[in-house]
């Protein structure tokens, strides 16, 4: 049985989102999602994601896959509570929330009593 649940812990850094995109794509193409443009949306979204919790709160602690109903879900964690939110983009930043807007079909804040997961659903991945 193919597991369709998968957490990566990251490093509390600048590297966690290459981690990040290094450790889930393997996964997502041993669900079936091998389409190289899916792929690519995929690993932007996981950058972006993993990328706002670095910057804005002190680092991503977890990475979660899942595959719910036929669409990927990616979740990244942290431990703040402040709630993700656009910022004015500019030259040197400000895009992310926008670019995650723009490749997913539902964004969604789950809080915890010691910071939140914010999870990305992504449009589903087409199947040969």
């Amino acid at each position: 049985m193919i597991a369709t649940s998968a957490r990566l812990r990251l490093p509390l850094d600048h590297t966690a989102p290459a981690a990040a995109r290094h450790g889930a794509k393997p996964i997502l193409i041993g669900w079936g999602c091998e389409d190289e443009a899916w792929l690519g949306d995929a690993a932007v979204v996981i950058s972006e994601l993993v990328s706002n919790a670095v910057i804005h709160a002190g680092g991503c602690v977890e990475l979660s896959l899942e595959l719910r109903g036929g669409r990927v879900w990616i979740g990244a964690a942290d431990m703040s509570s402040a709630e993700p939110r656009r910022r004015v983009a500019t030259v040197d930043g400000g895009h992310g929330l926008a670019i995650i807007e723009d490749l997913t079909v539902r964004l969604h804040v789950q809080r915890y009593h010691r910071g939140k997961r914010v999870w990305a659903v992504l449009r589903p991945c087409p199947i040969d």
